[in-house]
C-alpha cells in the first residue's frame, strides 16, 4: 500500500451521503446522534453550494420507523434529496444500479462517503467502491453504528484496504485549504454555521 498522500480537490471528488434516515440513526450509539446530523448537513452543504457532486442514498424508505433523509440533510441540499436514490433494501449501495449510475455519472475518481450504519451499509459500499477502481475518503464523524467497538474494528478493516478515515473538517479543509480565497472562505463560512446547530 502507497503511503504517498494526495489530497482531494473539490475538481475531483464527490461526496456520497448513505442511509441518514432517522430509523437508522436511532440505531447509532458510537457517537451522539446530534453530531451525526451535524456533520452530514455540513457535507451535504458543502456539496450543493460549492458546486461539488453530490448523492444521496436511502434504503427500505417504505419501512415506516426508517424514514426518509434526515431534515437536516434536505434542507442543506434540497436538489440533491430531490434527486436522491431510493434503494429497495440492497445493503451494498453499489448493488443498486441506479446509485452505481449516479455515482459514475459525477465522473469523479475520489470519493467522499459517510454512512450509517458504519458496519453494514458503509462498509459494504466502500468495499465496492474500492474494487470499482475509486479513491474513499470515509468521514467518520458522518458515520456511526451500534457500538464504538463496531466502528474501531470497521475503520481497521477499510484502513487495510487502503481507506483514508477522516473527519468532516479534516475533509473540508483538505478541499479548501487555503482561505485567503474566496471558495476558502465559503467554505469556512459553511463550516462555521454549522456549529450554531451542534
Amino acid at each position: 500500500m502507497s503511503t504517498h498522500y494526495v489530497p482531494f480537490t473539490p475538481a475531483d471528488a464527490a461526496i456520497i451521503l448513505v442511509d441518514h434516515q432517522p430509523g437508522v440513526l436511532a440505531m447509532v450509539k458510537s457517537l451522539p446522534a446530534s453530531v451525526v446530523t451535524v456533520n452530514t448537513a455540513l457535507l451535504a452543504r458543502l456539496g450543493e453550494e460549492m458546486g461539488i457532486p453530490l448523492v444521496i442514498t436511502s434504503t427500505r424508505e417504505n419501512v415506516e420507523f426508517l424514514g426518509t433523509t434526515l431534515e437536516e440533510v434536505q434542507e442543506s441540499a434540497p436538489k440533491a434529496y430531490e434527486q436522491r436514490i431510493q434503494r429497495p433494501g440492497t445493503l451494498n449501495a453499489f448493488h443498486d444500479e441506479g446509485f452505481a449510475a449516479a455515482v459514475a455519472a459525477t465522473k469523479r475518481r475520489n470519493l467522499v462517503i459517510g454512512g450509517i450504519l458504519t458496519d453494514v451499509c458503509l462498509f459494504n459500499t466502500v468495499v465496492s467502491a474500492v474494487e470499482a477502481g475509486y479513491t474513499v475518503r470515509v468521514v467518520a464523524d458522518a458515520s456511526g453504528t451500534s457500538t464504538t467497538l463496531g466502528d474501531d474494528v470497521t475503520y481497521d478493516r477499510l484502513r487495510n484496504l487502503g481507506v483514508d478515515v477522516t473527519t468532516t473538517y479534516g475533509i473540508l479543509f483538505e478541499l479548501y485549504p487555503n482561505l485567503n480565497t474566496p471558495e476558502g472562505q465559503q467554505a469556512e463560512a459553511i463550516a462555521t454555521a454549522s456549529l450554531t446547530y451542534a
